[in-house]
């Protein structure tokens, strides 16, 4: 290429997903110094919830790559500079950017509004926690401060300053141990003058072969974070059910039989939940202790937990209560797989009102189980198996499919009587094609 009329462009990490802030580097798909073409792929990146390939911005160099693979950058830090032609419009040239950087700097900062933009980061699903509040984000330094909602609410109940607290994790993220450890700092600056002799310490074992540390990164973070934080915030009651699955199994082999779509007991479920949702509207809500408000969502939309080797991923059926069972299980087996692949998009993990958890394919000798609530919905039913039980029908014993449920509900917004008729109308329509289908 030409050095005439060449310019440099330094490339910034786009935003890979639906409000994301930060995505770890996988891989280059190019090396420094190699001629490339705009659109041509550059980079993959892994957020918290998909790994996303983010395309070549323009044709021209690649004459350096400044993220290595393993690190986490946030949305805005440049990630490569290319020497082009053509730079975008929309990333401007390095020129631009610095004095786009100094106008900022010579400039005032605007006055902060915690209270809106916060609650607007933790009402929105799923990516609540990976989400980082820009206005909170400012410090009185130059610096930014970094860390979950979850861990500022916290700071904010102990007190603490988190532009004061040293973050440990990814890019200097703060974690709620960060501010524990800031706290005890202080209490022992608090206390009378230290001993003449520095203290003994103990130092930390090696590791060696018998441990091996990684770093919390990606889907597992999230999910660490999700569960940490639904368990804090939401008290949880789980109620134990049982019923009749045979006329459940008969159905599902019918549709099997007429559809050229896959028929599973989960796409079945989906549409069965939606009546009982419709009738019981706050297990269908989601409620805002700061605000002291509850919403309850006039659409359905359902979450499915996949399991897959990253951790657990919960695509979202948006409006359930629109579509087929064949619909149903035909989305389901394409946002499935996408989840599986991480090749799912943000958007499809978004905006659930209520999850369905099948707690039953986890192994052949499991009968009950607690599920978590995916804040910030307000119930989660876990499916168990479908087994061949001695039941009593008529004063005789025979051998019965029976399914098992596990409910488990924000005692908040729901009590033990509703969760109950909530689960006894599902099961009406399980136990009952004619019913659920009359209901539909």
């Amino acid at each position: 290429m030409s050095s005439e009329g060449t310019q440099r462009f330094e490339f910034r990490l786009p935003d890979p997903g639906e409000g994301l802030t930060e995505a770890e580097i996988v891989e280059w798909h190019v090396e420094e110094g190699a001629e490339v073409r705009e659109d041509d792929p550059l980079v993959d990146v892994e957020t918290d919830k998909a790994v996303v390939e983010i395309p070549t911005p323009c044709t021209g160099t690649l004459v350096e790559i400044r993220v290595e693979p393993g690190t986490v950058a946030l949305v805005g830090d440049p990630i490569a500079v290319f020497e082009t032609d053509n730079p975008p419009r929309q990333q401007g040239t390095d020129t631009a950017g610095a004095e786009t950087s100094r106008q900022r700097e010579s400039e005032p900062e605007p006055e902060p509004e915690p209270e809106s933009t916060e609650a607007d980061a933790e009402s929105t699903p799923q990516s609540a926690v990976s989400r980082v509040d820009s206005a909170e984000e400012e410090t009185a330094g130059d610096g930014r401060v970094f860390a979950a909602p979850s861990t500022r609410r916290y700071a904010r109940e102990k007190g603490v300053d988190l532009a004061a607290v040293e973050g440990t994790g990814p890019n200097g993220r703060v974690l709620e141990e960060d501010v524990d450890r800031h706290l005890e700092a202080d209490e022992d600056t608090a206390e009378t003058a230290p001993p003449t002799e520095p203290a003994e310490t103990t130092p930390a074992p090696e590791t060696g072969d018998r441990e091996v540390r990684e770093p919390l990164r990606g889907l597992r973070r999230t999910i660490a974070e999700n569960m940490q934080r639904s368990k804090q915030e939401i008290p949880h009651v789980t109620s134990g059910f049982e019923a009749d699955a045979g006329e459940l199994v008969d159905l599902k082999e019918r549709l099997d039989e007429k559809h050229d779509a896959h028929i599973t007991y989960t796409a079945i479920l989906v549409k069965a939940v939606v009546p009982a949702l419709q009738e019981f509207p706050l297990v269908n809500a989601s409620i805002d202790m700061e605000a002291e408000e509850i919403t309850k969502h006039q659409y359905y939309n359902i979450g499915v937990a996949t399991h897959t080797e990253d951790g657990l991923i919960v695509p979202v059926i948006k409006d359930a209560d629109r579509k087929s069972i064949v619909e149903i299980a035909e989305e389901l087996s394409e946002t499935v797989e996408k989840a599986r692949n991480r090749e799912i998009s943000p958007g499809d993990l978004q905006g659930g009102t209520f999850t369905i958890t099948n707690t039953g394919s986890h192994g052949g000798h499991g009968t009950f189980g607690t599920p978590i609530i995916k804040h910030p919905e307000a119930a989660i039913l876990g499916v168990g198996a479908i087994d061949e039980k001695p039941v009593a029908v008529d004063g005789e014993v025979v051998v019965r499919d029976r399914i098992g449920f596990s409910f488990s509900f924000d005692h908040r917004l729901i009590d033990g009587v509703t969760a109950g008729q909530f689960v006894e109308t599902v099961i009406e329509g399980v136990e009952d094609p004619d019913v659920l289908f009359a209901r539909l």
